[in-house]
Formats: C-alpha cells, structure tokens, sequence
C-alpha cells in the first residue's frame, strides 16, 4: 500500500480509495466511494496526531495510540516486552517517556501512561462488537519505525470478521513496526489495536477494542499475565522461555499455566503447575518481574530457576530459546 506523506491532497485520498474498492469504484457507485474518501480524510487529519511510535532503549520499535487527554496509550503486549519505560515519538518528531502499566500477553493487548502532564492529542473509544464483515477500516502505524519524513501510513481495507472472535481480521497491509498501531472505523472510532500478520500480508490480526475493555481496571493498574506470545511482528531474535505463565493473587512466584512442547521449559523439566520462585537467585513475585528479567538474555544463554512443586524446592537449568525458532522463523 501506497505510503501517504505529509503533503497529501484530496485528489491522492481518492486514489487510494479506487485502488481498495474495486468495482465499487464503477459510476453508479460515486456515491459510496465519496463516502469512503471522506472517511479515509477524517481519520487522517483527526487521528493521526494521536498515533505515536513506541521505540524502547533496546531500540525495538512499534506504534500505540493515545486513548485519553492525560496520555493513556493502548499498544500490542508483545511491543513492551520485557520494558518499564519506554520512548514516546510524536507526529512532530517530539519524545517523551511513558510508563508501562499492564499487559495481557495472551490477548496481546497493553497499556503505556506518559509521564508528562499532557495535555495529548487523544482518539476516541469506539465500539468492537457490533461490527459489519465486508465494513471498510482504516489502519495508521509506524511501519518499519518512525520516518521524519512521512507521517505514519495509511492502510483502507475491508474486515473479514465482526469482531466476536479471539481477533478482528483485516485485508489492511501491515509490517513491522505497525504492531500496536490503530485499527479506525470510517467515523474515526477505534476498534482495534494491530497484533499480528497473518498467513499473507494482506490477512492481518488486530486485538477486539473489547478486549481492553473487558480489562481495563487491570491493565491500568499495572497488572501483567498470560503468555509470552509467539507473534510474526515480533523479534524473532529475543529469548524465550516456553511456558504460559499466571499471577499468584497472594504470594509471590510465577505459576506455569502451560507448558509448549519441545520449548526450553519442556527440555528442563518443567510442569504444568510449577512455582517459579527465582531466576539467577532474582526473586520473582509477578509475570512483569518475569518478563523485565528476560531482558537481561539472550538466546542460547543458561539460568537457574528455582522451581516450587508439590511442596518442594528443586532448581532447574534452563537454556533461553530463541523465539524465531519456535515460530519457524
């Protein structure tokens, strides 16, 4: 999909439009393609202040989108982490620190607060459920990171699902770098956030806005859970563990919820059911605590985890995994 720059006009809109609406682009449909060409252009001029890129100090980068006047920010769970603060870049090049507050791994939905006191430019919550198959959306990203010289690309495609299931899927073309980024109706509502590529380009996988709504007092109060997530988006070069992990409500270590087969944990012994109590005598009290430790590794590299099971202290050996090797990359 054709990149649009900062000098677009009206006339470069409805080009993109006639080459995403095929034969919706035929005489007796002018009006239906002025509508879409009107849609493309609001969200454009009212979203895109709002669509920012997430580069962490590791140099990992990926898009979010502010939700709020105060600096909320809505990403992908698989873009922060590993992180506690990441780097916000603004349309205009500006950057400014965020906190990262909670992440749902196994939905891939997180949420980040800038540490500035705003006011931000924000979108609006719209609403994921009642969803049309066939309807027209708008996707805005920082793909392949944040271009000063550009602002961040618009994709027009059609969604392939209503939104009820695990995740929206759109024929809106995404990268690397678009991950966490904006999934707009043609009002300029947004209904999703960008997870994964699909089996090609153009069938792509974004997180149900419901999804953040369903858990929104969690995230916001910096709770983080579920699976270290396989996503194509992702570093494929990061370290992985191979196990689905839980949060114990009251008491400290991290529950293993699921192990994958043939992953590290499965190598070193791991069960379903395990307390992981420390990694490299750090002690773990949450999945964040988990998650932040991972950063200290890299494939290949062998820690210790002190195991609880039935009762028992064990330690095991534990060789980091590659996650592009679990993903076939």
């Amino acid at each position: 999909m054709r990149i649009i720059r900062q000098s677009i006009q009206s006339c470069a809109i409805a080009s993109l439009v006639v080459l995403c609406l095929g034969n919706m682009s035929k005489a007796d449909n002018l009006g239906d393609l002025k509508q879409v060409e009107l849609g493309v252009q609001k969200v454009t001029k009212s979203c895109t202040p709002a669509t920012v890129a997430l580069v962490s100090f590791r140099g990992d980068t990926g898009t979010g989108v502010i939700v709020s006047e105060d600096g909320l920010i809505l990403t992908a769970a698989h873009v922060i982490q590993g992180d506690e603060i990441t780097q916000v870049v603004f349309e205009d090049g500006r950057i400014e620190k965020a906190r990262v507050l909670g992440a749902n791994f196994t939905r891939d939905a997180a949420m980040v607060k800038l540490e500035g006191k705003g006011p931000y430019p924000y979108v609006k919550l719209g609403d994921s459920d009642n969803l049309q198959v066939g309807s027209f959306v708008v996707a805005l990203g920082h793909a392949k990171g944040f271009d000063p010289d550009r602002r961040a690309p618009i994709r027009l495609g059609r969604l392939a699902t209503d939104g009820k299931q695990r995740f929206l899927v759109s024929e809106c073309t995404l990268i690397g770098g678009d991950s966490g980024g904006p999934l707009f109706d043609l009002t300029g509502n947004l209904i999703g956030i960008h997870s994964s590529i699909g089996p090609h380009l153009k069938i792509n996988n974004h997180v149900p806005l419901s999804v953040f709504k369903q858990d929104w007092n969690k995230l916001a109060q910096g709770h983080q859970w579920g699976q270290l997530g396989l996503h194509p988006m992702a570093d494929p070069d990061t370290p992985v563990l191979g196990f689905t992990m839980l949060e114990i409500l009251q008491g400290k270590g991290v529950i293993v919820d699921d192990v994958i087969p043939n992953s590290p944990a499965d190598k070193a012994g791991i069960l379903k059911g395990d307390v992981v109590v420390s990694m490299d005598s750090r002690e773990l009290i949450t999945p964040k605590d988990m998650i932040r430790e991972l950063g200290r590794y890299k494939p290949g590299e062998t820690v210790k985890l002190v195991i609880m099971r039935d009762g028992q202290m064990y330690q095991a050996p534990l060789t980091f995994g590659r996650r592009g090797d679990l993903m076939g990359q």
